[in-house]
């Protein structure tokens, strides 16, 4: 149970943290015209041709670094934040299984 409290922040965060580097990096992507809310929305979960153009495009105005986004990083903080809310569930119903 302590683990479940612990992880599901620790997911959250993770998932925030991605969404403000993708912000980062495709806000001014945007903002300069290369692609448009939706299609930069679509770099934020898969990593494609025209998200690997537009990053190229962007470098200009952020480090090297700084662009370099990592699709994985929100995938990873939604898996972290699935887990936590699976193993509640999954403790409560091998207790169940216990008792009978």
């Amino acid at each position: 149970m302590a683990l479940s409290r612990m992880l599901l922040p620790a997911g959250l965060a993770v998932v925030a943290l991605a969404i403000v580097w993708w912000w980062t990096t495709f806000g001014d992507v945007v903002a300069y015209g290369y692609l448009s809310w939706p299609q930069a929305g679509r770099c934020l979960v898969n990593d494609s041709d025209i998200c690997a153009l537009a990053k190229m495009l962007c470098l200009g105005s952020h480090p090297r670094s700084l662009v370099a986004y990592w699709t994985s990083a929100f995938w990873l903080g939604l898996g972290i934040v699935s887990i936590s809310l699976l193993v509640p569930q999954m403790h409560s119903e091998s207790r169940k299984a216990e008792r009978t």
